[in-house]
């Protein structure tokens, strides 16, 4: 690891992406691609970087990338001035009117490209604020719309402002179309079939038909959903999360739910002074089919009231032994999985589950996990799609794999797409690398080969992902099951924006990645080799 590293740690994707040869970004991106669908975002960071590989060094590779993001790019953002300016866009009359009506309604250009300059993630609430004043005193301001109805999209607001706007007559169509994917990726049915059935054919793309696939399926008409996936693919076959969605929409898996039963299963939960989230995170567990299955709680040195929460729960598991381990002191994540990992009753189970004290469960995730677990033996991990909180919820977690392994640096992918909601998209079932360690099961076998979490990760944070990738690294395969929707209510990890207090807990996961990168530094190959890519059922087209 290199002075590189801490500058990507401040610079996100574009600063990892700067740091691979045109090439290596090449082999980034179409393993992007296997994995999630694009959003505006990560298509305008690739964009970006592919822009500066064919301009300042010359690489063809990028030509063709460069053409397939400046048309994605437009899909998602059709008032992308600087987009529609390049030659192939200005060829079509069309885009050249467009170009002159923003141009025209570009009231105040100056303080639109300082808003616009602004960090939307960060200050959303501001932007949101600016920009409304702006269309007050200009209500014809595209630009300005196009910008407001994408920072209440990261804030989850309903757009309460589209009365003031008066979108110029050649431009209602784009916005539209911007307008149904706000309403269909926030689950608001009634708005956003309103809208698609204003849209020309020539809307009907492959980013709006993914939206209107799941819109239809959540209005119950699954054919029309399986149809527009369909027809999505047909647009662009490198969407490899739209297959995955459309093979499990055309051939739904099956959940056994008499594996509860029929299987040994120790539930192990480990807790640090949250009395509160665990005595919800226990309600929830009662309220799942976990069958006969076994619950230790281990009190990692608290000196709340985790003690009289645990004592609390029995009653709620009348038919589960429950054990309570409380330790004098807090020996951080690693070390109390192995505590719980080696209770001798672990290994006359065939699973063991992980839960974190901050989660709620759908009541079938042990049906589903176990029913995934059992569809192959060396099956070793499986873990679900993790959202935040809150309604309409967000994706806060799905599945990782290694996105770059080199001499000076290892980088997994993004958890999950940056600020987009739960739509349905990601339910489906798929092998990967990793997944999140809030809710997972492993198969009691493939512990006895890696019957441990490595402590140099304590207290927490990466050791999770480090031994799923052991895992992997051993021939056993690691699962994400998009059928269990898990509510994770403590945001961790630094995929996530904390609280700019906790600088130490910052700082220990800066320092877990470079331990990681560390331990696995000799077989970096082998590592290389761990992208969700070669996965792929159908191959890599």
């Amino acid at each position: 690891m290199n002075e590189n590293y801490f500058r990507i740690m401040a610079e996100g994707l574009h600063g990892e992406l700067a740091n691979l040869s045109p090439e290596d970004v090449l082999v980034h991106f179409n393993n992007y691609r296997a994995n999630f669908l694009l959003d505006r975002t990560l298509t305008v960071c690739y964009l970006n970087r592919f822009l500066a590989a064919f301009n300042t060094e010359g690489a063809q590779c990028a030509r063709e990338p460069l053409e397939y993001l400046l048309d994605k790019c437009l899909q998602f953002s059709p008032f992308d001035i600087a987009n529609m300016r390049t030659k192939p866009v200005l060829d079509a009359p069309e885009a050249r009117l467009k170009i002159e009506i923003l141009d025209k309604t570009n009231f105040e250009p100056e303080t639109f490209n300082m808003i616009a300059g602004l960090e939307i993630t960060k200050e959303a609430q501001d932007i949101s604020l600016f920009l409304r004043r702006l269309l007050e005193a200009f209500p014809s301001y595209a630009l300005a719309a196009e910008l407001l109805l994408a920072a209440d999209f990261i804030l989850g607001n309903a757009p309460d402002w589209l009365r003031k706007f008066k979108c110029p007559k050649r431009l209602q169509d784009d916005f539209n179309g911007m307008l149904f994917r706000h309403y269909a990726a926030m689950g608001h049915t009634e708005e956003a079939a309103r809208l698609w059935e204003l849209l020309p054919p020539a809307a009907h793309r492959e980013v709006n038909l993914n939206f209107a696939a799941e819109l239809a399926r959540m209005l119950g008409d699954v054919p029309t959903a399986i149809a527009r996936y369909e027809r999505s693919l047909t647009l662009d076959k490198s969407q490899a999360a739209a297959r995955f969605r459309l093979m499990e929409l055309q051939s739904p898996s099956v959940k056994r739910a008499e594996l509860v039963q029929k299987k040994k299963v120790a539930i192990y939960l480990y807790s640090y002074n949250k009395a509160s989230v665990l005595k919800a995170t226990l309600a929830s567990l009662a309220a799942s089919n976990i069958g006969g299955a076994s619950i230790t709680v281990l009190l990692n040195g608290c000196t709340d009231d985790s003690l009289a929460v645990a004592e609390w729960a029995k009653k709620l598991f009348p038919r589960n032994a429950f054990t309570i381990i409380p330790l004098h002191v807090n020996i951080g994540a690693p070390a109390a999985r192995n505590w719980l990992i080696n209770q001798p009753s672990t290994w006359e189970t065939d699973y063991v589950a992980f839960l974190d004290d901050d989660v709620d469960v759908p009541e079938d995730w042990l049906e589903w996990y176990l029913s995934v677990a059992e569809r192959d033996e060396k099956i070793a991990v499986v873990g679900g799609k993790i959202v935040f909180p809150g309604r309409p919820a967000k994706l806060q977690y799905l599945f990782r794999y290694v996105s770059v392994a080199k001499d000076d640096l290892l980088k997994l992918n993004l958890g999950a797409p940056d600020h987009q909601f739960d739509n349905g998209a990601y339910d489906f079932i798929r092998e990967t690398r990793s997944v999140m360690g809030c809710l997972h099961l492993l198969r009691t076998s493939a512990l006895r080969e890696a019957p441990n979490f490595d402590i140099r990760f304590s207290p927490s944070q990466v050791d999770d992902i480090d031994h799923d990738l052991c895992l992997c690294l051993a021939g056993w395969k690691v699962m994400y099951c998009g059928l269990v929707t898990c509510v994770h209510h403590q945001s961790s990890g630094l995929g996530v924006k904390t609280d700019p207090r906790e600088f130490a807990r910052i700082g220990n996961g800066i320092g877990n990645d470079i331990k990681l990168f560390y331990k696995h530094f000799a077989h970096m190959d082998e590592l290389r080799k761990l992208d969700n890519l070669s996965l792929l059922p159908w191959g890599r087209a």
